[in-house]
Parts: structure tokens; sequence; C-alpha cells
């Protein structure tokens, strides 16, 4: 029965994932209730952890493993928010990725925050070659999110809920298969 609960919990986070990065792409925004439904879905996903594993062994006393999760997710958070601040990501993206980090373990977090790193630079040279080789593109018969996501980038908005998704989307098999 727990197996078929963190399955629903997997198919909900990926939902909400995917999700979020459909309305970064289409309208350069998270909405709130997307990042807040995927700490919500973290408190249940925490909930169910905690009970099927209840002490960290090496630590030789009790301590909720999930409760790391959540300080991982803080440092990713308080990670973003300098970038924030220097103008790199935008408020909604600092949310998003850090509700994402909440389900990372140590062994996975290092991970996602690579992978998006690495999904973020290959977006960037996509779309400056698109603008640098395509002069006409705009004029063409393409998408009207990716004419948007293209003048955007020209204005140095960058739509990071894609790359982070892709990255969660990556990692998070990985989570799941240690629960079972």
């Amino acid at each position: 029965m727990i197996h078929f609960a963190f399955t629903i919990i997997y198919l909900i986070f990926c939902f909400l994932v995917i999700y979020g990065a459909f309305c970064d792409m289409t309208t350069f925004t998270i909405p709130n209730r997307i990042s807040y439904g995927l700490v919500a879905l973290f408190a249940v996903f925490g909930w169910l952890v905690w009970f099927t594993t209840p002490q960290l062994p090496h630590l030789g006393f009790y301590l909720p493993p999930i409760l790391l999760n959540i300080i991982y997710g803080f440092v990713v958070f308080v990670f973003f928010v300098v970038f924030w601040k220097i103008g790199w990501v935008g408020g909604g993206d600092v949310k998003f990725v850090s509700a994402i980090s909440l389900f990372m373990g140590l062994e996975d977090v290092l991970l996602y925050v690579v992978l998006f790193s690495i999904f973020s630079v290959v977006l960037l040279a996509i779309l400056k070659f698109i603008l640098a080789n395509n002069p006409g593109f705009m004029a063409g018969n393409y998408p009207a999110f990716l004419k948007k996501m293209l003048a955007k980038f020209e204005n140095k908005a960058i739509p990071y809920g894609l790359p982070t998704a892709m990255s969660a989307l990556v990692v998070m098999p990985d989570v799941m298969a240690r629960l079972y």
C-alpha cells in the first residue's frame, strides 16, 4: 500500500513540475500554487518517508531523516536567493527550485543543482544560437511561445522553469527508487 502512495506522489510531482515548466515557458511566471503544491506534496512525502525509515543508524540517535531534506532545501533556497538578489533568476524560479529540492536527499541535491546548471547553459546556448543564426526567426512561422521566449531573452529574461523541470525529472526516479 505504501508503494502505491509513493507512486501517486511521484505522478503528482511530475505533473506539477511539468506544469510549472510549461507556465514558465509560456508566461514567464511560475504560479505560487505550483510551488506551494510541491511543498504540500513534500509534507505528505515526508510523513510517509518518516514512517518507513524512522531513524538514521549512523547518527546513533533518533532524528527523522526528512529533516535533513528540509535543511538541504533551505540551503538551496538561500543559494538561489543570492542569485535572485543579483538578478540572475526570478523569484518564482527560486521558489520552484527550492520546493523541488525538498524531495532530494543529500545524494541527489547536488546532482539536481549541477544538472540544473548544465541544462540552463544548454538552453542559453540554443537561444543565443537561434538569435545569432536566424535573423528572420521572429517573422517566421514558429510557435508564439518560442518567439516570446526569444524576445524576452534579448531583454535578459530566461525561463529557468524548463531546465529546473528537466533536472528534477532526471533525478527524481533515483530518489523514488531508494524508497522501494
